[in-house]
């Protein structure tokens, strides 16, 4: 008998009319490492939850079919028996994480196990050695950074140790070092206790030296699935969907990296400007950001790379106007921002676009095409021109067939393509972006970046994007920032950056 066993598996979400799973068939022995792959919006995430039991538990919709672990069936069976032999790492760390402590959060599992309070320390002592947080017993979880809460909830499955480890995207908020840490901690987990895993990614390379076995996904089917030996022997169908394949790459992925011809002339005007900006969050000892002074002239694309903790998103959500600086100065457009109350946001608003790593936390509106309209009523557009623009924005990010569906029914990679969709309808003069390869494929990945750099540079914009992606950085930016340990140690052209060997080792990009 299989360990896992999935029998012609079928499932609707409510507010769609078709299937996002169409007839799965599939099994999984014991100890088996499973690679799943596929375009965004495949239906990877929703396949992963139909085996952990929150579909159907916690999620509405239609589902026939069966998911059998150790021969019962996952549908049939309470949800909190489900949840002791399989755990689930989700795409979004944010999503999981209930405590306010780093040690409440390990313990919170452990306790519903009714483990012995004398046995729960040292579990979570190992499971923080195991993820590489050591210290972070008493941190609170709302000032970890993404890869930081990514960790903790994986030292969560470590220290319950299930028979069945699902991971959805687990290395996206990652930095290099930091994704070769958690995947040498999964793979011990496999190898050293036996724990079957299936990992979902787009990121194929990173995960087959691991696998056994590869699943590759497309509009809801299995179009494949062999052992790993087999599967990348033929790379065509990886290409004609745009997933990344371990032997060669589609044509695509090969970008010409941005000319470098004007982008530091003085006469270009800087639309922003930071003067010895620094921050620090309340009650910590240590700045976040220590004092940063450069400017972002109009039409440069700007990549922000750095470690997990460097101080990445915390730079953006400054340039933002979300964060105050503790000191210094920031000017967009010559105009000062640094004093703005945050009741007084509003006048950033058609200057200033962001795109958070958690796409989720700008969506609000009851289908795609009303989130790209959101914005532009908002600013008085209506009638044909705002019907033009919304259907314009709505091709140009490839969301035409998805603008009547709810944004919470879509995959992350697709709702991080309605976040930016529907900040670029606004037209902001500064654009940020915070990871952009988080959830999507490699096709749509080049088409959202290649978008946005083609119209930033036509319109005399600016661009910046945090990333761990050095092809990302190298395909786009005029300009990098690195940052290290919330110090600016480097900025200018990337391929001078990537030539400092020594230097990337120190920040986790190597």
């Amino acid at each position: 008998m299989p360990f896992i066993a999935i029998e012609n598996l079928h499932f609707t979400y409510p507010s769609r009319d078709t299937p996002t799973l169409r007839g799965i068939n599939a099994t999984v022995a014991s100890g088996d490492f499973v690679l799943l792959t596929g375009p965004t919006g495949c239906g990877k995430s929703t396949f992963l939850r139909t085996i952990n039991g929150l579909i159907p538990h916690s999620s509405a919709g239609t589902l026939s079919g069966n998911v059998r672990l150790n021969g019962k069936n996952v549908a049939q069976q309470p949800l909190a028996v489900t949840c002791q032999q399989v755990g689930l790492l989700f795409q979004n760390p944010d999503e999981q994480l209930f405590c306010t402590r780093v040690e409440d959060e390990i313990a919170f599992g452990l306790e519903n196990l009714c483990i012995s309070p004398e046995h729960i320390a040292p579990r979570i002592d190992e499971a923080l050695a195991q993820v590489g947080l050591h210290g972070f017993r008493e941190r609170r979880i709302s000032e970890l950074s993404g890869g930081e809460k990514q960790r903790v909830a994986l030292a969560c499955f470590c220290a319950m140790q299930p028979q069945v480890l699902l991971l959805d995207e687990p290395t996206s908020h990652l930095d290099l070092r930091g994704t070769r840490d958690i995947l040498d901690i999964v793979k011990r987990l496999n190898t050293d206790l036996g724990i079957t895993t299936i990992l979902a990614t787009h990121r194929t390379a990173e995960i087959a030296p691991l696998c056994n076995r590869v699943w590759l996904m497309h509009e809801g089917e299995l179009c494949l699935d062999k052992p790993k030996d087999e599967a990348f022997t033929e790379p065509e169908p990886y290409h004609r969907l745009g997933v990344q394949v371990p032997v060669g790459e589609p044509s695509w992925t090969r970008c010409t990296p941005v000319e470098e011809p004007s982008r530091f002339q003085k006469s270009l005007s800087p639309l922003l400007t930071l003067r010895s900006v620094s921050f620090r969050y309340p009650n910590t000892d240590i700045p976040a950001l220590k004092p940063i002074s450069y400017k972002v002239c109009r039409g440069e694309v700007v990549a922000i790379m750095g470690a997990n903790g460097s101080g990445k998103t915390t730079l953006i959500h400054l340039m933002a106007g979300l964060l105050r600086p503790s000191d210094g100065e920031l000017s967009i457009a010559d105009k000062r921002v640094t004093g703005k109350k945050r009741h007084k946001l509003y006048q950033l608003a058609g200057k200033v676009g962001i795109v958070f790593q958690n796409p989720a936390l700008l969506l609000q509106a009851e289908t795609v095409a009303d989130e790209v309209a959101f914005g532009p009523k908002n600013l008085k557009l209506a009638g044909e021109p705002l019907q033009t623009l919304v259907t314009d924005t709505l091709a140009r990010f490839d969301l035409d067939r998805l603008a009547t569906e709810a944004p919470y029914s879509l995959s992350r990679g697709q709702r991080q393509r309605v976040a930016v969709a529907a900040n670029f309808s606004l037209y902001p003069e500064l654009f940020l972006l915070d990871e952009p390869t988080t959830g999507q494929d490699a096709q749509h990945l080049h088409q959202l970046m290649g978008e946005l750099c083609e119209e930033i540079k036509r319109e005399n914009r600016s661009l910046i994007f945090t990333t761990h992606d050095a092809q990302l950085t190298l395909n786009y930016a005029d300009r990098v920032l690195l940052l290290r340990e919330g110090e600016l140690v480097f900025d200018g052209i990337p391929d001078i950056a990537f030539a400092e060997g020594e230097l990337l080792s120190q920040l986790n990009l190597v």
